[in-house]
């Protein structure tokens, strides 16, 4: 599906608190499996900064991609902190295997 010139513009018009919101509200506690009630957007000029906490190291960039599907946003800043690492000290972790697929 490609997004008209229309679309373009409207979203490039979106305010930086209705995206907030939209990322808040809906997008992050609709994420699965992953528990965001610790994670926090800010929005500038469409740039949003995540900052917060979450369980393991592998819901980091899934988080970060949700995001970036909102209309309006043009960048995200992923300074999201992680309990667990199950990237690089446990990657033969069968929870690892289960969130990649």
């Amino acid at each position: 599906m490609s997004t008209t010139s229309q679309e373009r513009a409207t979203a490039a018009h979106r305010s930086d608190e209705d995206i907030r919101a939209e990322v808040q509200d809906r997008v992050l506690p609709g994420i699965e499996d992953v528990d965001t009630r610790l994670v926090r957007a800010a929005v500038d000029d469409g740039v949003v900064l995540l900052v917060g906490r979450l369980d393991w190291d592998s819901q980091a960039p899934v988080v970060g991609r949700a995001v970036a599907e909102v209309s309006g946003v043009r960048e995200v800043r992923n300074r999201l902190r992680c309990t667990w690492d199950d990237v690089t000290r446990f990657p033969w972790h069968p929870r690892l295997r289960r969130v990649r697929r």
